[in-house]
């Protein structure tokens, strides 16, 4: 038998909650309830999604991902480069051998 706090429906690992997609806006998770009824991971704020807005959000943010990963890469491809032509890498070697004497 659960454990419930305060005679609500808050167990110690969240709340039960019934099925479907839930967002955390504490840290922006995607939590999935599978079934008619399950538990929510913590006892933060979550969100209801309706099912046909994930429907429907699927695959614009996959657009997103597909169109902005490249760019990203570039980004950070272009940093190392970057870093390693200014000297930067030798510089917190360095550093990093004068704080361990």
């Amino acid at each position: 038998m659960r454990n419930t706090t305060k005679n609500t429906n808050e167990t110690p690992n969240g709340k039960t909650v019934a099925g479907g997609f839930y967002l955390n806006r504490k840290t922006w998770d995607l939590v999935t309830v599978n079934g008619k009824k399950g538990n929510l991971p913590t006892n933060d704020l979550y969100v209801k999604i309706p099912a046909l807005a994930m429907l429907a959000a699927a695959p614009v943010l996959g657009a997103t991902l597909v169109i902005f990963l490249p760019f990203v890469g570039i980004a950070l491809f272009a940093a190392a480069g970057l870093r390693k032509v200014m000297g930067l890498e030798k510089a917190v070697k360095t550093a990093k051998t004068h704080e361990a004497h």
